[in-house]
């Protein structure tokens, strides 16, 4: 009995370090005021923030001030402290936020679903912390590492158009060999899949993609991708400027 419940006092340290008790407001950036819309792809120019308390309960919905300025996210860091909030669920963070975030106390989060779901999820322990590296340094590392095709996630056929805010849910995507050469355009066949990011994946897998270029990338499709050995490099602008900063 001694051995037993010296394991079960094991599990339940164990449980509760995996499911730390959330401390503190959350704040997740969506594109609509509805509890049950989507988290936005970038946390500090959403068109607005649902405030969530330490369980996860809708307790305010504000217009974002800061979406339309310059280093958005760095302008609303006073406002998040002012407003009690330790934790921010986004699907993307630009620059060194996260780490600047951090330093004031509060905790970045990808998670792609619903702003109820996130802040449940988040209020339980169950969503691991953004990734702390700078996205400037993630796609130097990207683009020394190219090896095979290039992927560019794009909103028209030619190197004119604008790199697509995501990775899934684009409308083409252009392939480059690794010096730079358009080899091929094509539609994105899988942009209306009920799991675009993971069916695109497996499509790019099948072209030889190595490396794939977005302005913005869901958690899911990052994962699938790393297990693929896909790297992803976050990019706005032109294709053509993406394939030139990348090479």
């Amino acid at each position: 009995m001694k051995v037993i419940s010296a394991l079960l006092a094991i599990l339940f340290l164990i449980s509760s370090l995996a499911f730390a008790e959330q401390k503190g407001k959350i704040l997740v950036a969506t594109k609509e005021k509805s509890s049950e819309a989507a988290v936005s792809d970038k946390a500090g120019l959403a068109p607005y923030f649902l405030i969530f308390d330490e369980k996860g309960n809708l307790v305010e919905t504000i217009d974002n001030p800061f979406k339309g300025k310059n280093e958005a996210g760095k302008l609303m860091l006073g406002f998040l402290v002012e407003k009690g909030v330790t934790a921010i669920i986004g699907r993307d963070y630009c620059g060194d936020i996260i780490g600047i975030l951090k330093n004031k106390g509060i905790t970045a989060y990808n998670f792609e679903g619903s702003a109820a779901e996130a802040a449940a999820k988040v209020a339980e322990g169950q969503v691991p912390e953004a990734l702390q590296e700078n996205a400037l340094v993630a796609n130097h590392k990207a683009a020394v590492a190219v090896q095979g095709k290039i992927a560019v996630a794009a909103n028209g056929e030619t190197n004119a158009a604008a790199v697509s805010t995501q990775a899934g849910g684009a409308e083409f995507f252009l392939i480059f060999d690794k010096k730079g050469n358009l080899l091929e355009t094509l539609t994105n066949p899988e942009k209306n899949a009920a799991s675009p990011g993971t069916a695109v994946v497996h499509f790019l897998v099948g072209k030889g993609v190595t490396t794939v270029v977005a302005e913005g990338f869901g958690p899911k499709i990052v994962e699938v991708m790393k297990g693929k050995g896909i790297k992803s490099v976050v990019f706005k602008g032109s294709v053509e400027e993406a394939v030139k900063k990348l090479l």
